[in-house]
């Protein structure tokens, strides 16, 4: 009960141009029956123009699997149009809720459920709080696209381990559908089964699952630019010059760019998931360490071979750095199979005390950034941990349901937060159950 209240307790209903592009197609849709956003031009830079017309620059399954919710919230009454337009928080809150809050306790019951099959219950905690004090839970109650995506493909790696090839794929393609840049996942999977496992079968399989999204995506670029091999990011409107848009704003990986996405202040992966810290302490302090092995078995591991395509594309986007952002955020999905891989590992739970270092700062982030700022970080040259410090000295954050529905004031909330975190971390994890567990 703890973890589900706090997985809720703080719902993005703030007007940040991310979000807002998922948002407006919603509101025209019910406004004037289309997906034209002339009307709403002005509200984000992360907006496309095709032949004079305004539309969402953004991968489409957030929106769209938002969409009908929405207007089940319309049918039922409880949210009406104001001055003829539905723009307003409750789409916020309901995109919130279906794309970020949701798939993020999905998230949570994959990894319960992977340690309870290992008879390995009394670490649930450790992995949740993992989860928590990562830029990860930052970004699972916005309209952002990378907790739904992160979900998808890690219950895609589920099914992949199973050797349900056809569903790896199928899920694969739906956060293909939700955050372009989770192709790199199964183009490593199909590599690894082509080259390492020399099983065609296989890889065909994970195609035919791919497929769908790939002839859906073909359809929605057809729809809106009148090139099914055109996509909406070529038509964006203010995010790159000429040049750089040709190219979907993508050039060759930068050294630049990969220190940034690893190791530095400003979106170092390291200091926006700290767990992966323990990680690595964990995979040189094994036994059976060995460079030799490295080279020969974790280039093409399912989990490193994903990360390290992602990471090389992202550094070579004109963005790479994500923006106004808490953490490298373009990475959230192949983070997210990292951090289950050391979950699921055998040396998960070992060497307590550094757990609890390098995951306690990261909960103290967390906890920072969910009562300021949220994911609204500039690039910095500072440790996040004193730019959070530093705002607290301003506004604190209004979106928590404790403000959102009784007007109390957010330091409130806020402490009320803190304190279901810690009945969390004192609670004992509950013991195998068969409905967990099947």
């Amino acid at each position: 009960m703890c973890t589900l209240l706090f997985s809720f307790w703080y719902i993005d209903v703030w007007e940040n141009s991310n979000s807002c592009s998922r948002v407006l197609p919603i509101a025209t849709y019910f406004e004037q029956g289309n997906f034209v956003l002339d009307k709403y031009k002005d509200k984000t830079i992360d907006i496309s123009v095709i032949d004079g017309h305004y539309y969402m620059d953004k991968a489409p399954l957030p929106t769209f699997i938002t969409l009908p919710f929405f207007g089940l919230l319309k049918g039922l009454g409880i949210t009406q149009a104001e001055g003829g337009s539905y723009y307003g928080k409750t789409i916020y809150i309901a995109g919130a809720i279906v794309c970020g809050i949701i798939p993020f306790l999905i998230m949570l019951f994959f990894i319960a459920q992977s340690l309870i099959l290992k008879q390995r219950e009394d670490l649930i905690l450790q992995a949740f709080v993992a989860l928590f004090g990562s830029f990860i839970f930052v970004f699972a109650g916005t309209f952002f696209a990378h907790a739904l995506a992160a979900t998808l493909v890690m219950i895609a790696f589920v099914k992949y381990q199973k050797a349900n090839y056809y569903a790896a794929g199928m899920l694969c393609g739906l956060g293909f559908l939700t955050e372009y840049t989770t192709l790199w996942i199964v183009f490593a999977w199909l590599v690894i089964e082509l080259f390492k496992h020399k099983s065609t079968q296989h890889a065909l399989q994970l195609m035919l699952g791919f497929l769908p999204a790939v002839l859906i995506l073909l359809y929605y670029n057809f729809y809106f630019t009148g090139n099914p091999f055109t996509m909406l990011y070529l038509f964006v409107a203010d995010n790159f010059d000429a040049a750089t848009k040709s190219t979907y704003g993508l050039s060759f990986p930068k050294l630049k760019a990969l220190y940034g996405l690893l190791f530095s202040e400003n979106r170092g992966l390291f200091f926006y998931a700290p767990v992966l810290v323990y990680g690595l302490f964990l995979f040189f302090t094994q036994p059976s360490f060995s460079w030799k092995l490295t080279i020969r078995s974790y280039l093409t591991h399912p989990v490193l071979l994903p990360f390290i395509l992602t990471l090389l594309f992202i550094s070579s986007h004109a963005a790479w750095d994500g923006g106004w952002s808490y953490g490298p955020r373009h990475l959230t999905a192949v983070s997210t199979l990292l951090i289950f891989a050391i979950i699921q590992s055998d040396l998960f739970g070992k060497f307590k005390a550094v757990f609890w270092i390098v995951c306690g700062y990261g909960i103290v982030c967390m906890l920072l950034a969910k009562h300021t700022v949220i994911y609204s970080v500039p690039p910095i040259n500072q440790n996040i941990l004193s730019y959070l410090i530093a705002k607290l000295k301003d506004g604190f954050n209004d979106g928590n349901i404790l403000t959102l529905f009784t007007k109390q004031k957010p330091l409130y909330a806020f402490m009320i937060f803190v304190l279901i975190l810690a009945l969390m971390i004192l609670s004992k994890p509950k013991k195998r159950n068969a409905i967990t567990a099947q």
